[in-house]
Parts: C-alpha cells; structure tokens; sequence
C-alpha cells in the first residue's frame, strides 16, 4: 500500500473518531442533564411528599408516595448507568482518538523523511552531473 493512500485512510479514521467522540459528548451531556432532572424532581417529591406526610397519610395515598418514589429511584438508577455507560464509551472513543492522532502523525513523520530523502538524492544527482559537466568543460 503506498504511504500517500495509507496516510489519507489514518486521516479518515481520526476523522470518523472526532465525529463519534463529538456525537457521544452529546449523548453524554444529554444523559447527565437527564439525570439533574430526575434528581431534581426526586428532591421535590421527597418535598412534597414530607410536607404531606406532616399532616398524615392514609394507607392507600402512602402506598401512592411509595409508588412514586419507586418509579423515580428506578428512572434515576437508569439514567445514571446510561451516564456511566457513556462515559466509559466516550472515554474509549477518546483513547482511540489519540492513538490515530499518533499513527497519522508517525506517518506524516515518515513521509517528511521520505520527501527530504528523495530531495538529497536528487541534490546529489544534480551535484553528480554539474561535477561532470565541470570535468568535461575542463578536458577540453
């Protein structure tokens, strides 16, 4: 595979990784703004619920509060591994950035010094051939 066409394909691959990462930060902004909401309204079910509960509570209207904050503590617990989930995926996604940020930036390296190696060669064609063109004037 010749270097230019690899150099392009790392290139492309850091690319689609800045994209991935880019749209997982998203979710992953989502998802911890998910969770502030539930755990706001959790607060304020625990409130309300308080407040209620300082007057009393009839059996069937407690077993309502109960459902209530059930149901919420699940949404959080969801919501909160969803978080972690996106965290450890952006983190990956973040890893795999900065490895093809290296392998794209070892093979720009390369090719530098296959560009200054083809440069000295042809310097020293060039040399080689004012140097004769020298010694053939100076024959004659």
């Amino acid at each position: 595979m010749k270097l230019d066409v690899l150099r392009r394909y790392r290139a492309q691959l850091e690319e689609v990784a800045r994209m991935d990462l880019f749209k997982l930060r998203q979710e992953l902004q989502d998802s911890e703004a998910r969770s502030r909401l539930l755990d706001e309204h959790m607060r304020l079910t625990t409130a309300a619920y308080l407040a209620k509960a300082a007057g009393g509570v009839a059996l069937d209207e407690f077993l309502v509060w109960q459902s209530r904050f059930q149901a919420g503590t699940s949404l959080l617990a969801q919501a909160r591994q969803e978080e972690v989930r996106l965290n450890r995926a952006w983190s990956l996604k973040q890893d795999e950035l900065r490895e093809a940020m290296q392998d794209r930036r070892t093979l720009d390296c390369l090719a530098e010094r296959m560009r200054q190696q083809r440069h000295l060669v042809q310097h020293r064609i060039d040399q080689m051939e004012m140097d004769e063109a020298a010694r053939r004037t100076s024959v004659m």
